[in-house]
Parts: C-alpha cells; sequence; structure tokens
C-alpha cells in the first residue's frame, strides 16, 4: 500500500462519475479508509476478504477475466473494479489483471456500502455497471464452451427463417401441397387471425393422406397437428434442439407473445448453424460450379456475420473474416464468369476500393471495384470485357453483395482503365481541388488486387497494383495542397456532440432521435486514417493499419493513435451489434442507434469515443494544414 494525498483523491474523484454527483460530505465519508494501489503489469488480483471491495483505477488499464482466462472487459483510467465483489461476493470467481503498471484506489468496503444504501444514484449506476459485466461475462462463458461455428447459447432468432409459407385451415391439401412445392419448403404453418393454430409436414402428408388413400380435397384443419410445440424467438438454440429432439419434430414454429408466428426452425437449420463457419463457406464457395448455386451457398453470408458478431469476436477479426471470405467469393464468381465467356484476351487485374479494400466490410456492404487491362482493347476486346464485367457485379450481387449505388464498378467503362489510365485518373484527381475530385479520393485512395489473370493463386498485390500506389503516393507527396483540400474536406463532418456534451441526433426521418454511427463516426475515423496512410512511406489500405504505420514513421503520437484506434474499435462493435439487430428484425441492415437502448455507461463511453474523434481531427488540421487556413 502507497501512502495517499486526500486533497489529490477529492480533486480526482470530484471529476470522475459517477463520484461527481456526490457533495462534500459524502466524498469525505467514502475517502475515509481509502488506501492506494501499484500494481505491476501482469499481475492478479485476487477480490477476497478485505480486498473484496471498490476499486478505481487511477491511471493505468487493467483486464477483467474469468477463472479459465476468459476476457469479460477492458477498463482505465477513471473506472472501477470489485463491483461484483462488493455487491454479490463474486459468485463467478472474476479475476482482475493489470494491463500495466497502474495506480488504483482501494475504498473502505464499510463505508462505501454504507454510502451505497443512502444514495441512489450511485446504487443506479453500479447496478448497470454490474448488470453491464454480467451481459459480457455471459458471452465469454459462451465462447468458452463453444466454438464461433456452434454457439448453443445464440438466440434462435438469429438462425431461424422468417419467409414464412402460411395457410388457413379450411384450404385444401392438394391447394397447400402446390404451394408448399412451389416454395420449396417441407412444411406450412396454419393460422387464423395471424394467430398459430397448426401445422402441417411433408412427413403429415405421407402418413395421414397418402399412407390412408386420402384424397387431395381433404381441408388442412382435418390434417394438420393442431397447437404444435413452439417457442419464443428469445429460446436458445440449445433448448430448441432439445425440445425437437425430444418431441421427435424436424419443424419448430417461432412465435411472438400474442402466439402469432414469427419464423420457423427446421432440423436443416440447425445443421447449417452448427457447421457454418468462414472455412466451411470458403470451401463451398470453391466447389460451386454456377455462379446460380454459388449464390444459393452465399444465402449463408448473413448468418455467418451474425455469428461472428455473438461470439463477441473483435470487430477488426471480423473485418479481416469477411474479407476473406469476400475476396474468395469475389475470385471464384470471376472464374465462372470467365467459364461464361470464355479465356480473357489480355492480362487483367481485378480491383476492389472502399470497404472490402480496407477489410471492414459488414452487413449490407455494397460494390466497389474496378478492372486494370493489360493494354487499351480494341473494339472487340473492349466488348469482351464489357460482358465479363457485368456478369461479375451482377454475380456478386446475387450473392449478397449489392450493387453500388454510384456506379463505381468494373460494369461501368469509366472504372475499366490500362494501368496508365488509372495513373492518370489518380494524377487529375490529386491535382484537381473540385468535389468530385476529393470523393474520388475518398473511395479509390482505398485500393487492393483481389485478382489478377497473371497469378494462379493469391499472393497479395500484384506488381502492377504496387506500381501504380507507388505513383500515386508520389504525385501526394508532390502535391501538399491536395493534401491539405482533402483535410479540409475529411473534417468538414464533426462528431455528433453538441457544446454540453449532448448527442446531436436525427431531427428527422426514418431514423429521428439516433445516431448515425457510420458516417458520424467510423467514416470520420477513415478519413483522418486515410490522411496519415497517404502521408506514409509506406502504403495500406485497411484503417487500423495506417493508424499503426503512421505510428511507425512518427507521424501520430502513440497516445493520440492508440485513443483513435480504440475509438474505431468501439464504433465498429456498436455498428456490428446494431446491423445484426435491425437484420434479424427487418432483413435489411442498418448502422443507426438510438443512444436509449445503450446503459447509462455505455453512453458515456459513447460520448468519450466521439470526443476523442474530435481531438484527433483537431490535432489533424494542425498537422495537415498548416499555412493553408
Amino acid at each position: 500500500m502507497a501512502a495517499i494525498d486526500i486533497p489529490e483523491v477529492h480533486k480526482f474523484i470530484e471529476a470522475t462519475p459517477p463520484f461527481s454527483s456526490l457533495n462534500l460530505l459524502e466524498r469525505k465519508q467514502l475517502l475515509t479508509g481509502v488506501s492506494m494501489l501499484y500494481v505491476r503489469q501482469g499481475q492478479t488480483l485476487a477480490l477476497k476478504d478485505e480486498a473484496a471491495t471498490l476499486h478505481l483505477i487511477r491511471r493505468g488499464a487493467c483486464e477483467i477475466r474469468t477463472p479459465k482466462g476468459g476476457l469479460v472487459d477492458q477498463i482505465a483510467d477513471g473506472e472501477c473494479f470489485g463491483v461484483s465483489s462488493v455487491m454479490a461476493q463474486n459468485p463467478d470467481g472474476l479475476q482482475v489483471v493489470a494491463m500495466e503498471d497502474s495506480l488504483v484506489y482501494r475504498f473502505d468496503k464499510a463505508h462505501f456500502m454504507a454510502l451505497l444504501e443512502k444514495s441512489e444514484a450511485l446504487g443506479l449506476f453500479f447496478e448497470h455497471t454490474q448488470h453491464n459485466r454480467l451481459r459480457k461475462l455471459s458471452r465469454s462463458q459462451s465462447n468458452e464452451l463453444a466454438s464461433p461455428a456452434l454457439q448453443l447459447s445464440t438466440p434462435v432468432l438469429n438462425i431461424m427463417t422468417r419467409q414464412l409459407v402460411l395457410a388457413t385451415p379450411d384450404e385444401t391439401i392438394q391447394t397447400i401441397a402446390m404451394r408448399m412445392t412451389a416454395a420449396r419448403v417441407s412444411s406450412i404453418l396454419v393460422v387464423e387471425n395471424e394467430r398459430l393454430l397448426g401445422i402441417v409436414t411433408d412427413r403429415d402428408l405421407r402418413s395421414r393422406i397418402l399412407a390412408l388413400g386420402g384424397s387431395a380435397d381433404s381441408l388442412v384443419k382435418d390434417t394438420m397437428t393442431v397447437d404444435p410445440v413452439n417457442v419464443r424467438p428469445d429460446a436458445l438454440v440449445m433448448q430448441a434442439q432439445t425440445i425437437m429432439s425430444e418431441s421427435n419434430i424436424h419443424h419448430l414454429p417461432i412465435v411472438d407473445e400474442e402466439q402469432r408466428a414469427v419464423g420457423m426452425l427446421t432440423a436443416a437449420d440447425l445443421l447449417r448453424h452448427q457447421e457454418l463457419s468462414p472455412l466451411l463457406l470458403i470451401n463451398q464457395i470453391h466447389r460451386q460450379q454456377s455462379i446460380e448455386s454459388l449464390a444459393r451457398v452465399c444465402k449463408q453470408w448473413p448468418t455467418l456475420i451474425i455469428n461472428l458478431i455473438v461470439t463477441d469476436m473483435k470487430p477488426a477479426d471480423i473485418g479481416k473474416v469477411l474479407a476473406t471470405v469476400s475476396d474468395n467469393l469475389t475470385r471464384r464468381v470471376i472464374e465462372l464468369a470467365m467459364d461464361q465467356c470464355g479465356p480473357a484476351p489480355m492480362a487483367f487485374q481485378f480491383l476492389v476500393f472502399g470497404s472490402q479494400a480496407r477489410r471492414d466490410q459488414s452487413l449490407g456492404s455494397d460494390q466497389d471495384n474496378g478492372v486494370m487491362l493489360e493494354r487499351e482493347p480494341t473494339a472487340e476486346e473492349n466488348h469482351y470485357f464489357a460482358t465479363l464485367s457485368d456478369v461479375i457485379c451482377q454475380g456478386l450481387a446475387l450473392c449478397g453483395i449489392r450493387l453500388c449505388p454510384g456506379n463505381i464498378m468494373a460494369s461501368n467503362p469509366e472504372w475499366r482503365r490500362t494501368q496508365e489510365g488509372w495513373r492518370k485518373a489518380f494524377e487529375k484527381w490529386i491535382k484537381s481541388s473540385a468535389p468530385s475530385a476529393l470523393l474520388n479520393a475518398s473511395i479509390f485512395f482505398d485500393i487492393r488486387c483481389v485478382y489478377d489473370s497473371r497469378q494462379l493463386t493469391d499472393k497479395g498485390d500484384s506488381e502492377a497494383v504496387k506500381s501504380l500506389i507507388k505513383s500515386m503516393q508520389q504525385y501526394v507527396a508532390q502535391n501538399s495542397v491536395f493534401l491539405a483540400t482533402l483535410t479540409r474536406s475529411a473534417l468538414v463532418t464533426k462528431p455528433p456532440l453538441g457544446f454540453f456534451r449532448h448527442f446531436l441526433l436525427e431531427s428527422s426521418g426514418e431514423h429521428k432521435n439516433q445516431l448515425d454511427l457510420k458516417h458520424q463516426g467510423l467514416a470520420l475515423i477513415n478519413d483522418v486514417a486515410r490522411l496519415y496512410g497517404l502521408s506514409c512511406k509506406t502504403y495500406r489500405a485497411g484503417t487500423l493499419d495506417r493508424i499503426e504505420q503512421a505510428i511507425r514513421e512518427k507521424l501520430i503520437s502513440v497516445d493520440t493513435a492508440r485513443n483513435l484506434i480504440d475509438a474505431w474499435d468501439k464504433l465498429n462493435g456498436l455498428r456490428l451489434e446494431a446491423q445484426s439487430r435491425h437484420w434479424q428484425a427487418t432483413g435489411k441492415a442498418s448502422a443507426y442507434l438510438d443512444p436509449k437502448d445503450l446503459s447509462p455507461l455505455e453512453r458515456k463511453h459513447l460520448k468519450t469515443t466521439f470526443g476523442i474523434i474530435s481531438d484527433v481531427q483537431d490535432v489533424a488540421q494542425q498537422r495537415f494544414l498548416r499555412g493553408y487556413s
């Protein structure tokens, strides 16, 4: 225990939520018996006996882990641990490990508990903290018990079929059999006034109609299984699997609180969920012999993404996994397109831009791509590449990567160029300050090659693309006015925080009173990272890679960069979770978030994240606009 300067502690907690809400007398009560610990990096704190009390990190960072080492949370300056120990005797055996040398205040348990009973605000804050930690603990334990490919703790909502085939009780068996055949399903739900009454399966048609010589004009109500076993959308996959096994059924209706059918879970859905993994999907992609069969395989794409999200995988890792799958999908579509159109008349590279180039795709990402040709094509060769590009882009759309609304695709002749043509385009944009040039720079300057017809295997960017990137960097280095102009454009949009640190929400429209996590958060970080990336000697396409490279080349301070990386991780995690919820509810991806859906502590962290982005924008402005204001 180190000696402690009480006035200094008073000053610190006076500015640290939730203690800032206490009056002077309450703060004095809290600090009675307070002590300070110096915790070395890697040291584990067992919260037992007298140490089973609340701790506040004065300076440093710690991880909260399960007894098996599973990560529950990461905390730093101004955050507390020991909440479960002091409020519930730490039944889960959580441990605290210092990520770096840290100074920690330890509060006297008796005085803290006495204050907790008196202060409703303090109690509410720590109840939220404990709730959020328990939620993260649940996710961590799910990871310990199951692989990402088999998450038995996943709600059935994540894997159930939403496109229901429905019937009414008075329809004939022949009518519903025709409907089932057309929809290629093995069951149909019987509803009346939207409420589930029964179910008819293929097995019912065989055993209750065909085997008994029944008539095709029989009514559904005389054949269906009445009041079938069902579960709610929040039931776990493990529970659903157990129910289906015990009841010997292969179709499980999913109903809401009003007994309205909202989904269907089949044995096939469970099997796909258990077998769904990135490696399996890539293997299936390369086995397909047509774009149509490839599209059927890629219907698993949203479920794969949701599975990765619910396993609490790091956002950066999710991006890398999705980029690997997406790159393999793109290459296979190109191969199948060439089978259809014939061999290419010259060497070419297929380029991707934007999120796929940065490796941060998510649900609902669209295409940004182009072609680099070996030489200027003849009219006949140009027709070939126009046809090939159209097949590729339409094929990718069929597989779930939607067409670009801005037509930045290889199917657009504007984005099929020779290496010299691409070089001149980059040079033109860099020399221009027109809004269209800056927009193009924000898209095309994130570039990767995913297919080179000269390479039989994926060996990274081709020499032609490396040469193109090198010339682009040289143009940027020689034109500081362009970087300043690009900086002004990048810094026009500010994080959605008001003067008094209130969220600035959408004021109207479909997303009224929500935050746009993509355009008001992540895009701002991507823009700043691009500025640093274009200033680096070594080119990187990914946002985090650019920030790390800027550290190595000493263009940005380590503290500023680490804060920016943490902000990107935080926002990307929130975006993925928001997209997952929207997708499950509507079948569409949306990066909008209602702050009311967050706990008070999560809202505090989000405001801090937006504050970090604002601070880094100020740093970027000073660096890149020096002399150009």
